[in-house]
């Protein structure tokens, strides 16, 4: 059971009768929220409003938030300056220059150095 068919079933149920039929998982109780972790390990906090769902959160782990902002930053087709911008925003910058140096091949560092002077000369 994943987290589409927790939201499918709270969304056709009462609160009542969601907590009912998922005792067993259930993890908190509460007066507007119950608290679950799925079979693959989310856990999820479904707001309830009036006895009625809501809406829920779900718990991301650090590389399910990783994954995320790559699938982010893919479905809005990044450019070069717009991630620099990101990086210069997360205090990123220099640190992604060192890496990218420390892993980069000497051809391609002395490639694209060669490129920088000639831009710099026109």
């Amino acid at each position: 059971m994943d987290v589409d068919f927790f939201i499918r079933e709270a969304s056709n149920r009462t609160q009542s009768e969601f907590e009912l039929d998922f005792a067993d998982i259930i993890e908190v109780f509460d007066r507007d929220s119950t608290t679950i972790t799925t079979e693959d390990e989310k856990q999820m906090i479904i707001n309830w409003e009036n006895k009625y769902f809501r809406d829920c959160h779900i718990h991301l782990d650090h590389s399910d938030k990783v994954q995320l902002i790559i699938n982010t930053l893919r479905d809005i087709d990044v450019d070069g300056e717009t991630m620099q911008f990101i990086l210069e925003k997360v205090g990123m910058e220099d640190q992604m220059l060192k890496q990218l140096i420390s892993t980069a091949s000497g051809f391609s560092l002395v490639h694209y150095l060669n490129l920088r002077a000639i831009e710099k000369n026109s």
